[in-house]
């Protein structure tokens, strides 16, 4: 049976018709599929990855920067400032009981102090009586809390290692640093020994950096809280605390001098101030540039 040529015809462009209309809607279908789509993605918010995620949420941890949750799931990233450390709040309420239990007797020091700024001797005056020098030992020590304190706040020791610590590890660092500049201070005094200088100018010589590290940590204490409190530039903070730090370390050295050369001569008396005070600061500012 032979099929006509008019019906193969007919058959073949509804095949292809049919194809063509198919062909047509698939492609209608993916259009109208990716317009909504498109329209999703652009209403909701866009999440990073999970591994990106985590890489991030790493990086601000190892950072040294604290990951606090709010607003639900959410993350707020902030710092520990020196203030929120439970360390220097600790240090603070030990130096504030202290200093008012010693109040009394560094009211009574104080005329010492700064009569030595102007005289030597009225340093040597205050080594007359065991009493007031007794004093004097025991406020030294306790200054050194809130000296750790300042340098700690206002970042006045420049080792590269203390700007990775926390601020509570900042102060226990300057402590750290503190108490082997006194060692070192100690163990070259030892060495040196009075030699041709009187035993007792030597020794009065020696003991006159206590006066003045109290009354320069009482000044930069001072001068920081005022600071603080007027909102004072950071950077003009630091100049202010150095400028007071170095004034009390030349007068400091002007009256060591001033009353070694009672015990020997002024020639002897500079190079124990060479030996016993620049020599160790010299160290401290070496270690500086290297840690």
């Amino acid at each position: 049976m032979q099929i006509p040529l008019t019906d193969t015809l007919f058959h073949t462009a509804a095949t292809d018709s049919l194809s063509v209309g198919t062909d047509s809607l698939s492609m209608a279908a993916d259009s109208l599929n990716g317009a909504v789509a498109d329209s999703l993605l652009s209403a909701l918010p866009v999440e990073p990855s999970a591994p990106e995620t985590i890489i991030h949420d790493a990086g601000e941890f190892f950072s040294g920067r604290l990951l606090l949750p709010t607003h639900g799931a959410d993350t707020a990233i902030t710092s520990l400032s020196w203030a929120d450390s439970p360390i220097n709040w600790g240090l603070i309420t030990v130096f504030t009981i202290l200093f008012i239990l010693y109040l009394k007797r560094i009211v009574e020091l104080l005329p010492y102090f700064v009569g030595g700024i102007g005289r030597w001797k009225a340093i040597v005056n205050l080594e007359d009586s065991m009493g007031r020098m007794r004093d004097r030992n025991g406020v030294a020590v306790i200054m050194i809390i809130p000296f750790c304190l300042a340098c700690s706040y206002a970042d006045l020791l420049p080792f590269k290692f203390l700007s990775g610590l926390s601020p509570g590890l900042r102060t226990a660092g300057a402590a750290g640093i503190f108490v082997g500049f006194f060692l070192l201070r100690a163990i070259l005094i030892e060495i040196v020994g009075n030699g041709n200088a009187s035993r007792e100018y030597f020794q009065i010589s020696n003991r006159s950096a206590y006066d003045f590290f109290i009354l320069g940590t009482l000044m930069l204490i001072l001068a920081l809280g005022i600071m603080s409190f007027i909102g004072v530039d950071n950077g003009v903070m630091k100049r202010v605390s150095y400028y007071i730090l170095g004034f009390f370390i030349l007068v400091n050295m002007v009256r060591r001098t001033q009353i070694l050369s009672n015990g020997c001569n002024q020639f002897t008396a500079i190079l124990y101030l060479c030996a016993l005070e620049i020599l160790p600061l010299a160290i401290l500012v070496a270690a500086a540039m290297i840690f």
